[in-house]
């Protein structure tokens, strides 16, 4: 009987552990240093239809169809955070290089101006609630345009992951959908992602979520525009005691159309996005 009841209790107990949820947030922490790469393949096969002249123009420069593009980008970044001030903020330094960059069109290498290791650094501050302030770039102060932008853009990073406020179980689901606007020469690029998180396991201090991305980007060009729509599939692994994804794996399939003058363009891309970070 006693054993039953222990067994009663154990199960009891574990049932109660597994259902304990957990309130996810990302965000940068005091005093700690953040070290990873980023690396993006893309492969794109397009065919061009329409005017002859141009087809054949293109053609005889050497541009067979389909034309086939692959590019390969890897930058690597490491971050630094100090310790908190009187304000509740504290100081953030953040370093990208790129580390490789490579296209190749139809087989043949495309010549990509890249300066050996440039490096970019930006300068700035951020508070518990993840809030970030830019004040520089590469040394230089940044104006107020350009520091609304910076901000803007490290606060978009701080949003690739926009948690709901309640805590989550083995099994919950949450979608985030996050629009976004360009300026690109006095139009707006616009691109609409919506992708739905799937906690599957949590062990070690870390979750593991499974990811379905829906993606529409349309380009604008002068009076017509290039759309892009696709979905794809991926993975995260968060850190729960450091807020902070260390990996994040995404694998998207997209259709390309476009009608730009008397041209018609059709094709297919697939991209894979590899980042990881380590939190100390």
């Amino acid at each position: 009987m006693k054993k039953l009841i222990y067994l009663s209790l154990l199960l009891v107990i574990v049932k109660a552990e597994a259902q304990k949820g957990v309130v996810f947030k990302m965000k940068y922490l005091p005093d700690h240093s953040y070290d990873g790469s980023i690396s993006l393949n893309l492969n794109c096969n397009v065919a061009v239809s329409g005017d002859s002249a141009i087809v054949n123009k293109l053609k005889a420069q050497g541009f067979s169809q389909p034309m086939v593009l692959d590019v390969k980008l890897k930058m690597i970044g490491d971050t630094k955070s100090g310790s908190i001030s009187a304000d509740s903020f504290f100081p953030l330094t953040l370093k990208f290089k790129p580390n490789e960059l490579s296209a190749n069109l139809n087989g043949k290498d495309l010549p990509i101006p890249m300066k050996g290791n440039t490096e970019i650094a930006i300068y700035g501050k951020a508070n518990a609630d993840g809030k970030i302030q830019i004040d520089s770039v590469s040394g230089q102060k940044s104006k107020d345009t350009s520091d609304k932008k910076m901000s803007q853009m490290m606060n978009l990073f701080q949003k690739m992951v926009k948690f709901p406020d309640h805590p989550l179980h083995i099994g919950d689901t949450f979608t985030q959908e996050v629009p976004l606007n360009i300026p690109m020469q006095g139009t707006n690029l616009s691109s609409n992602a919506k992708t739905v998180y799937k906690l599957t396991k949590i062990d070690n201090g870390k979750a593991y979520f499974d990811i379905l991305q829906n993606i529409n980007i349309t380009i604008p060009i002068k009076e017509d525009s290039v759309e892009l729509m696709g979905e794809g599939t991926g993975a995260m692994v968060f850190d729960i005691k450091n807020n902070f994804p260390v990996n994040y794996e995404s694998n998207v399939s997209l259709k390309l159309t476009a009608k730009i003058k008397a041209l018609h363009v059709d094709g297919t891309a697939r991209m894979a996005i590899d980042y990881n970070y380590t939190v100390n």
